[in-house]
């Protein structure tokens, strides 16, 4: 399917359809940008790491690196709200903390471990590879 890849108003890069019945050269026109076959984009939600240059569409890796690392923060405090959960009982009973503690350690160094790893990744499936859990 042949779609516009342009940037909107707040230079954030996004994909417009035209329906069928529309000349999408037209829209481009309007809104400017490429038109590109959707099976361009190798993952969509790193859309944001793409880059217009020249016409082309390129993966820009680094963005790609610290969508992923956006996106372990964001799985590290999903698990916090559960860990903390854990934490307020056991400390309620007296429970020895230390592996807890430890446990929230893990936590709080995932997005730092995953920026390390990332480093020596050299295409998006290494980057989609790393795995939340894998860093705890």
């Amino acid at each position: 399917m042949l779609q516009i890849l342009h940037t909107n108003e707040n230079s954030k890069l996004m994909l417009t359809s035209v329906a069928n019945d529309v000349d999408i050269n037209v829209v481009k026109q309007n809104i400017g940008g490429i038109i590109i076959d959707s099976s361009a984009i190798e993952d969509f939600n790193y859309l944001e790491a793409y880059e217009i240059i020249e016409e082309n569409i390129v993966l820009n890796l680094e963005k790609a690196k610290i969508l992923k690392v956006d996106f372990i923060r964001k799985q590290r405090d999903d698990a916090f709200l559960e860990f903390d959960k854990r934490y307020d009982i056991a400390s309620k009973d007296g429970i020895d903390l230390t592996a807890l503690k430890q446990e929230r350690q893990r936590l709080k160094d995932a997005p730092t471990l995953a920026s390390e790893r990332l480093k020596f990744c050299s295409n998006l499936t290494e980057i989609k590879n790393l795995d939340f859990c894998s860093l705890l």
